[in-house]
Formats: structure tokens, C-alpha cells, sequence
């Protein structure tokens, strides 16, 4: 089993527009047992003592409320002042990132901060993902992301594809059809009952949003408040390609490159800066794999370490001594590393799951199996209009061959307590500011602002200016203005 191109492992979030909003009758009939808090010792690798974990039981299948359950894990960050408001459910993206991991750092960062001290952190590994009933594809992924060759072409990623998607049947079982997010959005309000909650607040980045949109769809009433922070387009998924997030890259690296030339620290401009280093790693890689310890770094694995490194500026520095470290001394161990972090490498070198997560979540949520030979030439020539990614976005088949999803992902308008606030930057690589635009578009009963920042995620991660506006609004439901923006303070971040 392979992944059969860097663009194929997962590099961006996609989501579905279908009418309707789902059937939540079938959800009223499964009763959830209230939440039991306890320790998060078998979650977490180095719980923090504040975090309380649990595990709640879900229907493997809503439309069978009464059939077979998987587990969810849940964490929790109990509210620390006064008055509480009650619970902000937290989603960190992906799809396929674990909730549990993301609230034991980011809860003790914001409780530092005080900025949501009178809300229950809430988190939750979504099912098929982590410490919940996870899918799995495949357990060892060291040298699984290739880049095709000169004489490779559809057949050979054919080949791949369904050699994964064997691997994926033997290792996941039904669950493979019932990951998606619909099924997700469920869960959440499943676990809003378990916790006794009449409203939840909600903060989903990336692929949270999806969550979150899906939530608001089927569950309006049940919505206090609700931050999409770098939202996906609900247009957007792998059977019908475009190349807006592509280019979102491409112009991501473009202000990496444009921050090394007017940098005098960055160690490029000794070689000719950013595009000249990176073309002679390439193709160093392309000859022979790059040293990096014990490992090996081969050509796409160049481009994933790159493309990890563009999802924050507070990589860059460290980005371009990656880069700056192969020509020197021959290794590219800190390429590796930001590879390994796009992968979900662990320290121990086992995986998390999170790459094939994604992949089935996705074309769980995704209702067409187009002919594979027409999502290939779709995804040939996005490449191939492409400066500077080109390779790392071919030898994509889409879904194939999985056979065609049992409950493609709903997206409609939702009538909301107050309007959703839809949070985007100019400079996000993953989720560019036009998909902002287009999931307000669906929603209708949503607000859109922004602020010029670059990086992937702007609430508490990439915007200082845009932080009193969203926090206003999660605490006291102040709604800004429809297209509010504002410009980063010189030197920020």
C-alpha cells in the first residue's frame, strides 16, 4: 500500500454542498449515558492534571440506533470563573485531528490568557479518528508518499489506489462508510445531552468548520454561538478538484520567499534565496534521497515538509535552516520533522492515523465517484498550471475505488440564535480567504470577518487583531459587522 502523491496523503480540508439537513429524529431515539469524568492517562501520553477525559458510546450507525456502537473519547477543561456560560465544544481540523491532544495544550495556553475562563472546554477525537473508534489504512507510512516519475501515469496510480483502499476495508471494517460528518455533527449533539447542556458554543478550525456547519444545519436550536476559523468552501471535494487551495500555497510561498529576501538572518540569500535553494533540493532529492539520521527524505517528502513549514510563519525561521541544512552539511533531518508532523508521525515512529482519517472522512462526506481517469487529468492539469507545487499535487484518483457514500455530507442555511462568525486571513495557505466568502454563502445567518494576517487559523494562533472581536462575541454574542477587517501591527507575530 502507497500514497499515491504527496496531494493524495491529505493536504487540505474539502467539504460538500448537498439540500436537506439529515434526519435527527433517528438521533432522538439513541439515549446517551451522561458523561463520566475521570483521568486521561490512557488518552494522552503526558496529560495535563486539569484535563478531565471520558468516553462516550455512539451508534456505529444513526439510521440504526439500536445496532452496534463505537466509542468517542472526549476531554474536558472545567470553566475556572464566574459566572460559567456553559460549554465551547472545540474541533481542531483535519480531518482526522484528535480534539483530546489539541485541548491539552490549547486549554492551559487559553486558560493563561483568561480569555474563555467562564466556559467548559469541551473536545472530542471524532469517530474514526484517535483515542475514539479509529479507521486505519496502514501502520507504517516511512517512504509512502511518492511523486510520480517520468514513465509513471493513471495506472500506476490505480494500482496504489486500490491497494490502499484493500487496506482500508481489511483494517477499518464498516466503519469506513460511517465516518463522515454527518455522522460527526450527531455525535455532538449526542454529546451535548450526555453533558446536560440545552446550547453549545463552538469554535472548529479548518475542517471544524465543516463540523460545525453541519452541526448548525441539523441542529440550529441547539447553537448559542458558533466561530469558523479558517473555513473550508462547501463547494470543494477530492472527485471534483480546483486549484484555489493550491494556490493558496503557491502564494504562501511566495510571502516565505518575499520574508527571506528582506530578512538578513535568513540563511537562503547566501545561495540565491528561497526558489533557487529550493529547486536545487528538489533536485537533489530527485536523484537520490536526502539523508536525515537513520531516515531517508525522498523528493515528496521534501514537499511535505514545505508545505507543513507554510502553515505558520513561526515555522519559517526554522523552514529555512531545513532547507539551508541540506546544502550545508547534506542532511535534512528538520525537512523530516516537518514531514513527519503533516503525517502524524509519532516520536516512537508509529502513526496516528490522522493521514488515513482523512481520507475516508473526506470521501465519506463526498456523494460522486466519477470515472478515477477523469479526476486524474482534473488533478494533471491543476499541476501543471502550477509554478512552483506542480508535482506535489498530481496522482490524485479522487474516492476511487470506494464504493459510493451512505450519507454524503447535507449542508444548508441554519436560523441561529445569533449569526455564525465565519474567520478568515489573507495569507492562510489551506484555507484561503474566497472559501470565507462561500461558506457564509450556504449558511446565510453568518458573518464574515478578517484580518490581513498570514497562517493557517487566526483565533488565539496567527491574528492579534482580530482576538477582542471573536472573543466579544463567543462571551457577550456581540456580533461585528459583516466584512470587518483589520491590519496586523507591524512586527506581528
Amino acid at each position: 500500500m502507497r500514497w499515491p502523491s504527496v496531494a493524495g496523503a491529505g493536504l487540505g480540508s474539502v467539504l460538500v454542498l448537498l439540500a436537506g439537513c439529515g434526519d435527527t429524529e433517528k438521533v432522538r431515539e439513541f439515549e446517551p449515558d451522561p458523561v463520566a469524568w475521570g483521568g486521561c492517562v490512557e488518552y494522552l501520553d503526558e496529560p495535563e492534571t486539569a484535563i478531565e477525559c471520558a468516553t462516550l458510546n455512539v451508534p456505529l450507525d444513526h439510521a440504526d440506533p439500536g445496532g452496534a456502537e463505537i466509542n468517542l473519547a472526549v476531554a474536558r477543561l472545567p470553566a475556572t470563573a464566574e459566572p460559567r456560560i456553559g460549554v465551547l465544544a472545540l474541533n481542531p481540523g483535519g480531518p482526522g485531528g484528535s480534539g483530546i491532544e489539541f485541548l491539552n495544550w490549547f486549554g492551559p495556553y487559553v486558560a493563561e490568557t483568561g480569555l474563555l475562563g467562564r466556559f467548559d472546554l469541551v473536545s472530542f477525537d471524532p469517530r474514526g479518528v484517535g483515542a475514539s473508534t479509529p479507521v486505519r489504512c496502514g501502520e507504517d507510512l516511512d517512504n509512502e508518499f511518492v511523486i510520480l516519475g517520468p514513465d509513471e501515469g493513471l495506472p500506476e496510480v490505480l494500482q496504489a489506489a486500490e491497494e490502499m483502499v484493500e487496506a482500508c476495508r481489511e483494517q477499518s471494517g464498516n466503519l469506513l462508510a460511517h465516518v463522515g460528518t454527518n455522522a460527526a455533527a450527531r455525535d455532538l449533539d449526542l454529546l451535548r445531552r450526555a453533558l446536560g447542556e440545552e446550547r453549545l458554543t463552538y469554535l472548529g478550525y479548518s475542517y471544524g468548520t465543516r463540523l460545525g456547519a453541519a452541526y448548525a444545519g441539523l441542529y440550529p436550536d441547539q447553537v448559542r454561538a458558533m466561530v469558523l476559523d479558517g473555513p473550508v468552501d462547501p463547494t470543494e471535494h477530492p472527485s471534483r478538484p480546483t486549484r484555489i487551495q493550491a494556490d493558496g500555497f503557491e502564494s504562501s510561498w511566495t510571502a516565505f520567499a518575499r520574508w527571506c529576501a528582506d530578512n538578513l538572518d535568513c540563511q537562503l540569500n547566501a545561495h540565491g534565496g528561497a526558489d533557487v535553494v529550493l529547486d536545487a533540493v528538489l533536485a537533489a532529492a530527485a536523484v537520490s534521497p536526502l539523508p536525515a539520521g537513520e531516515r531517508e527524505v525522498t523528493e515528496s517528502e521534501v514537499y511535505l515538509g514545505v508545505l507543513a513549514g507554510l502553515y505558520s510563519p513561526g515555522y519559517w525561521p526554522d523552514m529555512a535552516t531545513g532547507l539551508f541544512e541540506v546544502l550545508d552539511n547534506g542532511s535534512a533531518e528538520i525537512l523530516q520533522a516537518f514531514g513527519d508532523l503533516m503525517a502524524g508521525r509519532r516520536e516512537d515512529g508509529s502513526y496516528d492515523g490522522s493521514v488515513d482519517a482523512m481520507f475516508l472522512i473526506d470521501c465519506a462526506d463526498d456523494p460522486e465517484r466519477p470515472p478515477p481517469s477523469e479526476v486524474y487529468e482534473a488533478n494533471e492539469a491543476i499541476a501543471a498550471s502550477l509554478a512552483r507545487f506542480n508535482s506535489a499535487f498530481r496522482g490524485s484518483v479522487g474516492c476511487h475505488p470506494l464504493p459510493e457514500a451512505v450519507d454524503p455530507l447535507h449542508m444548508g442555511s441554519a436560523d441561529l440564535l445569533v449569526p455564525a462568525l465565519v474567520v478568515a486571513l489573507e495569507g492562510d495557505p489551506a484555507t484561503p480567504p474566497f472559501w470565507a466568502e462561500r461558506l457564509a454563502l450556504v449558511l446565510e445567518d453568518a458573518v464574515v470577518v478578517w484580518s490581513d494576517a498570514e497562517g493557517h487559523g487566526a483565533y488565539l494562533a496567527h491574528s492579534w487583531c482580530l482576538t477582542g472581536p471573536i472573543t466579544d462575541y463567543l462571551i457577550d454574542l456581540v456580533v461585528p459587522l459583516d466584512g470587518w477587517s483589520c491590519d496586523e501591527p507591524d512586527g506581528w507575530p
